[in-house]
Formats: structure tokens, sequence, C-alpha cells
């Protein structure tokens, strides 16, 4: 804050430090014409009716009409003097000055309403005119219209006194527009960090008001237009008015108006395009009061959106609204009375104090955001450190449950192991059993799949003593698809299913016990669940890779239980044939995938089927 107060000192002595130029020729009267005809009365009636001019200071205002303006000046010297009178405005849409003295009536200068910046008697940014003063009394007579009635701040001074006011001005000028384009630079670099809309709109308001202030201050007709007389008159209109339009968007953005507050999103929108409709109107030669109205009218917006987000107690809303306020007294109001002539004082200063005041409380709201950052940073950084510390624990229990499954895999060798014992004895059974004819067949069938859990019981116990390490070898993938459909022909063919297999000559390295444990799940479940139709297993190539696929005209899985028939002992409850199971099968097959490296996919369509595909690599 302490800041603040000092940069408005700054501007306080600069605009208290202005020379007051040379002291010996005055003015010694301003004097405004109030007769009936108003600003239509000619040169004749003017100085025919003296008696109606009446001190400037008690005009009444008359919007948009050709004025007179009477400078009685008294030159005490005995020979003629050079000064240059200031009228404390950067232009006027027209302007006719003439000079009455003792060697009689001159006109000194005609300026129509399109003239371009080369007509000026005076290449300056304020407009100002050269007079060759004589000695004694001489009266000028001004026949002038202004924007609105902003009134003349007519000063009587030397060229280099007028420079030297002309420099501080830019000086001040200068602070202003410097302290605006920071503004613009932090309002561009929040928005490409967090990717705000409201601060793009802010940017391009503050863009748009410095053009505004550059045009009011009479920089722009010099530089960029200085043929165009006419746009030059409709240009501060036009500006302004994009900067309410530019504000307006900030607003609404910043506080999300249009779902926070419908109303003051609709009431924003019709002042919107009322300030559309006011500038056609205005360009086009209309009356300028309907500007006046729209910019009254806005004031209020603002300071209900900050209020509303102040009680909403969000973070920017107090700061905000202490800028809207700033803007609304000097820009709206002070600004759009003094344009009127009903507030005195240099019109030009209020809206680049308010707009400056703006800013400042803005940049404030940047330094309060960047802040709440900056903690919410710190907390974000203890989070991680948390996070950190539970992940160190997550990774001690992990190790015990690793050694936990250790044993648990010497358990399983151990069953395994004890398994296979009567499983020979089975095998010393059916010695016997192939001495009758009859059932030949039985035991073939009862001996293959005695075989089968023999070799996986064996590369069960082997796995478990290896710690999960997998025996891989050279698989002819077509030989396990053809085992697989041996075990399970006889469960399809009592269901009347037709089970049947892609040809293949594909080749992997890979553990046959996965993959036949992998497959006979899939298989397994496929036959079990599927009442009609049939299961095809295939091995198919696509994108360089192997897929194993099973495919069935079972029932099918609905969307929202695909995932969870993955977990452990999980069944749909919908399927009378799942008593017959666990719940286990696919959580094994996604347990061996993600052992191996492979990757499961479930594709199905309820009442369609499903298929089930297995990225081998």
């Amino acid at each position: 804050m302490h800041i603040l107060l000092r940069f408005l000192l700054v501007l306080l002595l600069t605009l208290t430090a202005l020379p007051a130029g040379a002291a010996a020729v005055h003015i010694a009267a301003l004097d405004d014409y109030a007769g009936p005809a108003g600003g239509a009365a000619t040169l004749d009636a003017v100085l025919a009716a003296d008696a109606r001019f009446h001190p400037l200071a008690r005009h009444r205002p008359t919007p948009d009409s050709a004025r007179w303006l009477r400078i009685r000046i008294a030159n005490p010297q005995a020979l003629p003097q050079s000064r240059v009178l200031a009228l404390g405005v950067p232009d006027l849409e027209m302007l006719d000055v003439y000079q009455l003295d003792r060697t009689g009536l001159q006109q000194r200068l005609s300026l129509p309403y399109a003239a371009p910046y080369a007509a000026r008697p005076l290449a300056a940014r304020q407009l100002a005119i050269p007079l060759q003063l004589p000695a004694g009394d001489s009266t000028l007579y001004l026949h002038y219209r202004v924007h609105g009635d902003t009134p003349l701040q007519a000063q009587l001074t030397d060229e280099a006194s007028f420079r030297t006011t002309l420099g501080h001005g830019d000086l001040l000028n200068g602070l202003v527009l410097g302290m605006l384009l920071v503004m613009l630079g932090l309002a561009a670099t929040q928005y490409l960090l967090s990717q705000q809309q409201a601060y793009a709109y802010y940017a391009v308001m503050v863009a748009l008001v410095m053009a505004f202030i550059l045009q009011i201050e009479g920089y722009l007709f010099a530089w960029l237009w200085p043929a165009q007389g006419r746009w030059n008159q409709f240009a501060p209109i036009a500006l302004q008015g994009l900067a309410y339009l530019g504000h307006a968007a900030f607003t609404v953005s910043l506080f999300d108006l249009r779902r926070q507050q419908p109303r003051l999103f609709a009431a924003y929108g019709v002042l919107a395009a009322g300030a559309v409709l006011s500038m056609l109107v205005r360009a086009s030669g209309g009356p300028l009061w309907p500007l006046v109205l729209v910019s009254l009218c806005y004031i209020p917006l603002p300071l209900l959106a900050g209020w509303q987000g102040w009680r909403a107690r969000q973070a920017v809303a107090g700061l905000f609204l202490a800028g809207a306020l700033c803007v609304t007294l000097c820009v709206n109001l002070l600004f759009g009375l003094a344009v009127l002539g009903v507030v005195g004082g240099d019109p030009f200063l209020y809206p680049k104090l308010g707009y400056l005041l703006e800013a400042l409380f803005f940049g404030a709201a940047l330094i309060h955001q960047v802040q709440m950052l900056q903690r919410s940073h710190e907390k974000h950084l203890q989070a991680r450190l948390r996070e950190a510390e539970q992940l160190a624990q997550v990774e001690a229990d992990k190790t015990r449950l690793l050694e936990q499954a250790q044993q648990q895999q010497l358990q399983l060798a151990a069953a395994g192991h004890d398994l296979s014992q009567p499983l020979a004895a089975l095998r010393y059974g059916l010695a016997a059993l192939r001495q009758h004819s009859a059932a030949e067949d039985i035991s073939r069938h009862l001996d293959q799949s005695l075989s089968h859990t023999e070799s996986l019981l064996r590369e069960l116990i082997s796995d478990a003593r290896q710690g999960y390490a997998l025996h891989a070898q050279q698989l002819m993938l077509e030989d396990l698809l053809i085992a697989s459909l041996q075990r399970y022909h006889a469960q399809a063919a009592a269901k009347g299913l037709q089970l049947r297999y892609r040809p293949c000559d594909a080749q992997m390295l890979a553990s046959r016990v996965l993959l036949e444990r992998i497959i006979d799940n899939l298989l397994g479940n496929a036959v079990r669940y599927t009442e009609r139709g049939g299961v095809l297993l295939a091995v198919r190539k696509r994108r360089g890779m192997l897929v194993l696929q099973v495919f069935d005209t079972g029932p099918g899985i609905s969307a929202h239980l695909q995932q969870r028939l993955l977990a452990p002992f999980t069944q749909s409850g919908q399927l009378a044939a799942e008593r017959q199971g666990h719940g286990l099968g696919l959580h094994i097959v996604q347990t061996l995938c993600q052992q191996a490296g492979y990757t499961l996919q479930l594709r199905s369509r309820p009442g369609r089927g499903s298929c089930f595909s297995v990225w081998l690599g």
C-alpha cells in the first residue's frame, strides 16, 4: 500500500508542477455566448450581441451543439507578442477562430469536421493556436463543437511553455501507460500459466484502455491515422465502448455469471447490445446521450457482481470490488459528467486515474493469488512427503506379503506332492481295468486325464520351488489347442456343443503349464456357460503379435459386469451354471497374464456371446 501512496504522490506533484507560462500577456476574461440562437448564431449576430456573453463557468450544458467562446486578451507590452492559445483538448469536431483588434477583424483558423492532422497550425498532440497579439487589448471569437459538452481548458502561453506542459503530460501518461503495460503482461502470463479465460479478457481490456488513453491524449491521431480526420472523431467512443465490453467479458468469466448469476449475466448481455447499438447510432451522426445512458446503467453491474462474489467468499472478489468502484467513480461517472460539462476540472484525468487504480487492485489480486498458490504448493509438497512415507510402508508390507507368498508356495508344493501319490495309485488300478475290452475307451480317457494332471502337478511343484520362475520352452501353439480340446471334448459333446479350433503353425517361447492353465480356464468357462452353439479356439496374428482367442455363443457379459468378474470369488449371480464353479477362473487367467506379461481383453454382447483375447506378444 505504501508503494501505491508514493506513486500517487508522484502523480500529484507532476500535475501541480506544470508551468504557468508568461505572465505579462494574459486572458482578461472568458465568456460563453448564451443567446437564444445558441450555437447557430452567425458571427455578425455574435458581434452585435456582446451583452449575451456570460462567464464560462455559468454556461448551461448544450451537448453536441456548436458554441461561441469570447476570449479577451490584454497585452500591456508596447510591442506585439507571439503567444499560443492552448485549448486543453486533443481535437474538436469543428473550429473557427476570429481575432478582433484595432487593425480589424480577421479569421485566424478554420478546421472542418474531417480535417486531417496536417491542417493544424501547430503540430502537437493537443490542439493549440499560434497568435500574434498587438499591443493593447484584443478579442478572440471561437466557434467550435466538442464531443458532448467537454469544456475547453483555454490557456495563453508561449510555445516553449506549451511544449514543456506537453512534456510533463507525456511523463504522466508514460507512468500510467507503463503501469497498465505491466498489468497487461501479468494478465497474459497468468493466462498462459492457468489457461483461465478471465485473464485473457482482462489483457484485451487493458490493451483497449491503453489505446483509449492514447487516443484521448492525442497520440494516435499523430501516429496512426493523421489523414483520417473523420475516424479520429469517432475513435474515442469506439475504443471506450470496446473497453467496456472487455471489462464486461472479464467480469462474466471471472465470476462465471452464466451459471452462478444468470439474471446478472442477462443484464450484461442487454447492456452489451445497447452499447453496440449506441456506438452505431453515434457513428451514423446520431446523438451522444444513448452512450452516456448505457455508461450510467453499467455502473451497478460490476459492483453487484463483485458484491455477490464477496458474499460467496471468492478469493479475489474484494479486490475486484475495490477496482470496479474506482472505474465506476472515475470513468463511468466523473468522466461522463465531465464530457457533458457538468463536472469541472481536466476531464481526461479521470479515466487515467480510474483505470490506473483498477490495475493496481488487479495487481494486488494477482499477488494474493500467487501467495495462495505458494501455500497450496507447500501443502502439496507436504502431501507428497506423506505419500512417500506411506509408499515406503507399503513397500515394507509388500515384502512381508511376498515372504508369506513364498511360504504358501511351499505349502502348495507339499500339497501337490501329496496329491500325486493317490493319482499314482489310480494309475495302478487302470492296469486291471484294461483287461476288460469293453472298458478300453474309458481306460484311455482316464489315462490321458491322469497323465495331464500328473504333468500339471509336476510343473506346479517345480515352479513353486523356483519362486514363479517359469520354464520357458519353444511351443507349437496348435498342439496346446488340440490337447485342450480333447480334455473338454466329452463335456462339450454331452451338452451338444460344437468344439472347434483354427489350425495354425505359430510357435513361441513360453511356459507350457502357464499357457495350458490359461487355455483350460478360458475353454472350461466357455463350455460351462454355453448352452447351445459352440466354442472356437484360435491363434491369430494382429499388429505383429500373436493373439490367443476363445469365442463362444454363450449368454454374453454386460459391460458393467466385465471388470467386476475379474475379481476372485466373484460371479454374476444370474446363471444356473455358476453353481458348478467358484468364481476363480477369470481371476486366475488375469493373474497368469500379468505374471507372464500378457494382456487379457474381453469383448462381449449380452445374448450374442463373448470373445476372450490374450495378447501373447
